[in-house]
C-alpha cells in the first residue's frame, strides 16, 4: 500500500512540474485541452492540475480556458540566486507610507506583461479603490501605478488590451487614445511621479512613483496612494514631493537600512 502511494504521488508530482514547463515555455494561448493532450492525461486530469496549480498561484485560468503563469511563481522566480530587489523588500516601507498619510497604500510590479498589485497597506475607514487588492492586474493606463511602469517600456511591450488606438475606459476621465496615453508617460518620466485623476473610480485620485531598484530594462516597482478627489485638491503637490522623497531613499532599503524618520 505504501508503496503504491509513493508511486501515485511521484507520478501527480511529475505531472505538475511538467505542466508547469509547458504553461512557462509554450505558446501564451495554451489550453487545458491542449495541456490534457500534450501531457497524455484525461481532461478531468488536467483540469484537476490547473486548478491544484491555479489555488496556490502558479497559475492563472484565462477567459476561455488559457494559462498562464501566475504571480507565486514570479515571486519565486525572484527568490532565486542573482535576483535583485524583491519587491517583498519593499512592504514595510508600504506600511510606513500608509501611517503617515493616512492613505491606502499600494506596491506593485512588472509582471507578465502587465502591472500587478503585490501588497495593499490601508487601515479600516480609509476608501478602497474597487477591486484594487493584492494579486489584481490591468486597467495599466487608468492607474498612476501602471503608468508608473508602463513609462519606461516599449510600447511593444504593453498588455494585449493598450495595443489598439482607442482604449479602454473605466470612467469618463480615463485616457481614452493612445497617444494621449504616450504623452502623458512622456511627463512621467521627466518628473518620475504618476497621477491618476478619476481615471480608474470616481471620487479617488492615486499618485504613483517608481522606487529605486537595480534593473536591466525600465522601472520593476512602483508606491502609490489612493487619496480622495478633494484631499487631492489640496495637497497634491506636498503628497507628491513627500513621496519623490519616499523614492530617493528607497536606495538604503536595498542596502539593508531602515526607511527611518
Amino acid at each position: 500500500m505504501t508503496r503504491r502511494r509513493s508511486s501515485r504521488t511521484l507520478s501527480t508530482g511529475e505531472r505538475i512540474l511538467q505542466a508547469l514547463e509547458l504553461i512557462v515555455t509554450d505558446r501564451p494561448d495554451l489550453s487545458v485541452k491542449e495541456l490534457a493532450q500534450r501531457l497524455g492525461v484525461s481532461l478531468s486530469t488536467a483540469y484537476h492540475l490547473v486548478h491544484t496549480l491555479a489555488a496556490a498561484g502558479y497559475v492563472v485560468v484565462e477567459p476561455h480556458r488559457c494559462i498562464r503563469p501566475g504571480p507565486a511563481l514570479y515571486r519565486l522566480l525572484e527568490r532565486l540566486p542573482g535576483a535583485t530587489a524583491r519587491p517583498e523588500t519593499f512592504e514595510p516601507l508600504v506600511d510606513e507610507v500608509g501611517q503617515r498619510t493616512g492613505c491606502r497604500a499600494y506596491l506593485a510590479a512588472w509582471s507578465d506583461r502587465d502591472v500587478e498589485v503585490l501588497y495593499v497597506h490601508g487601515r479600516r475607514g480609509v476608501r478602497e479603490l474597487p477591486g484594487l487588492g493584492r494579486g489584481f492586474r490591468g486597467a495599466a493606463h487608468a492607474l498612476a501605478l501602471g503608468k508608473v511602469l508602463l513609462a519606461e517600456r516599449d510600447p511593444e511591450e504593453w498588455p494585449a488590451y493598450l495595443q489598439a488606438e482607442q482604449l479602454p475606459r473605466l470612467t469618463p476621465h480615463t485616457l481614452g487614445h493612445r497617444h494621449e496615453l504616450q504623452r502623458e508617460l512622456a511627463g512621467v518620466r521627466s518628473y518620475r511621479v504618476a497621477f491618476d485623476r478619476e481615471e480608474y473610480a470616481l471620487g479617488a485620485t492615486c499618485i504613483a512613483v517608481p522606487l529605486a531598484v537595480e534593473r536591466t530594462a525600465g522601472t520593476t516597482v512602483a508606491l502609490g496612494i489612493s487619496v480622495p478627489t478633494r484631499r487631492f485638491a489640496l495637497e497634491a503637490e506636498v503628497l507628491a514631493g513627500f513621496l519623490r522623497e519616499v523614492a530617493q531613499r528607497s536606495r538604503s532599503i536595498l542596502s539593508g537600512s531602515d526607511f527611518g524618520t
